[in-house]
């Protein structure tokens, strides 16, 4: 697999273990083992590839309605 998944997945546990919530310093590595987990289940069955789908077509159709700057 490689180290730029490696540091996608790594990125993806840090927001799912801050969204969480981590009771204190000793949680923090289970948090971050248990968000790895997760990510890399989503990356690799295509859930979070389906849902990137999902909000690029999502942003697509609201961009026109969007004011322009």
């Amino acid at each position: 697999r490689g180290p730029v998944r490696d540091i996608v997945l790594l990125n993806a546990a840090a927001a799912l273990a801050a969204t969480a919530g981590v009771a204190g310093p000793e949680a923090v590595v289970p948090a971050l083992a248990d968000g790895f987990a997760r990510a890399a289940e989503a990356v690799d069955s295509g859930a979070a590839r389906a849902l990137l789908d999902r909000w690029i077509e999502v942003s697509r159709r609201l961009a026109p309605r969007l004011p322009s700057r």
